[in-house]
């Protein structure tokens, strides 16, 4: 028989390549002191959304029991990908080592929920991540991220081809599964360990630095 093909490794961008943690909260404190709030700390606000708390919550806990949630999601919405903003996100430690590595032997494609590709683009370049990828995918996030996910990654991988799908959020895991692909959830990013292990990956790992070990229990490095 053929030996299996390699499979095409799929990257999500914020949490799993880039530590965005700081980007999100200045963002966050910046609308939420815009609408009278008093911004909580750094390490409070990432904690709460990695628990998967919802902005209701985040918002009351800052202050503003009345706000129309709806009204500081566009706020945030409006200024989380403006150049200025993005500056303050930065490549985690093992990055570029990893994905050396990696793209040495694999297809890598990158496929992130951004609003604006010539922004997402435009970091991607500022960083040195673009040669790492055949291919790059990006796509406004919408009420369903796991089902615009599967949508952009079935753009990347080859029908019949097997995947990998390397994120860190419920989306990614939801898309993996719905895709029948392997998945290694990271839990750097937007999800701590605990939310992550309920959605079921195929593989849990602390972060891109840990991908490779992954990858050798599931016998494809």
């Amino acid at each position: 028989m053929p030996a299996q093909r390699p499979p095409t490794l799929v990257f999500d961008l914020d949490g799993t390549l880039l530590d965005v943690s700081a980007r999100h909260h200045h963002v966050y404190s910046t609308v939420c002191t815009s609408l009278g709030g008093q911004p909580l700390d750094r390490a409070t606000y990432w904690r709460m959304k990695r628990q998967r708390i919802g902005w209701p919550e985040i918002l009351v806990a800052s202050g503003l029991p009345y706000t129309d949630v709806s009204e500081f999601e566009v706020k945030f919405v409006e200024l989380i990908e403006l150049p200025d903003n993005l500056g303050f996100d930065v490549l985690f430690p093992d990055t570029i080592p990893v994905l050396t590595r990696l793209a040495a032997t694999y297809r890598c494609a990158l496929v992130s929920l951004r609003s604006s590709p010539t922004a997402l683009r435009a970091q991607l370049a500022v960083f040195a991540l673009t040669p790492f990828f055949d291919v790059i995918e990006t796509a406004p996030g919408g009420a369903d991220h796991a089902f615009q996910k599967a949508r952009l990654i079935r753009k990347v991988v080859a029908d019949d081809d097997p995947g990998v799908v390397i994120g860190d959020s419920e989306a990614d895991v939801a898309a993996a599964s719905a895709l029948g692909y392997t998945s290694i959830a990271v839990s750097s990013g937007i999800r701590d360990r605990d939310v992550l292990e309920r959605d079921n990956p195929t593989y849990l790992v602390d972060d891109i630095g840990h991908v490779e070990d992954a990858l050798r229990r599931a016998k494809l490095l």
